[in-house]
């Protein structure tokens, strides 16, 4: 493991104050979570009184202080001795290979304008079917400015459009 697991409230800790024994990290973070646990953070205090003080990450900071983990030490001399199975805090990092996408390469689109031979006003909701040159056919109405959806193929030059009834 690269890390150690986050401590957090109510994870265990040992005092070396007579009749202080092990008791748990009492404060932490009100907002940062780990297993629906407070997140402990350098100064939290535990249920003898004392403070998270030490062998505390230098990498990950929690509302602006830094994060506790396993084997953290407390200002009575204590140590951390549990924390999260699955929140792991580490100095190091490993990054994935970076292997980048495939580019996008888009389609040309056809699309058909239907007006009236008269006024060359557009026709709205005038029936049409568009054939693409690899024989797609695609139907419907022209929206209020006369036009039918734009439609992808290959060859926009060879796409055919029947204005329907």
């Amino acid at each position: 493991m690269s890390g150690k697991p986050a401590a957090r409230v109510t994870d265990p800790t040992t005092c070396p104050i007579p009749g202080h024994g092990t008791n748990p990290i009492a404060s932490g973070s009100g907002d940062v979570f780990f297993n629906g646990l407070a997140a402990a953070r350098l100064g939290d205090k535990c249920t003898c009184g004392q403070a998270l003080s030490g062998a505390f990450s230098s990498t990950v900071f929690i509302n602006g202080k830094n994060a506790m983990t396993l084997d953290s030490t407390a200002s009575h001399g204590g140590v951390v001795i549990g924390g999260s199975a699955n929140v792991i805090i580490g100095s190091s990092h490993t990054p994935a290979p970076f292997v980048p996408p495939l580019p996008i390469i888009g389609q040309p689109l056809v699309e058909f304008k239907a007006v009236s031979a008269g006024n060359g006003e557009p026709i709205a909701e005038q029936g049409y079917e568009i054939e693409t040159a690899e024989g797609r056919i695609v139907t419907g109405l022209t929206n209020a400015q006369g036009m039918t959806q734009s439609v992808a193929t290959l060859q926009p030059d060879l796409a055919v459009v029947r204005w329907t009834a």
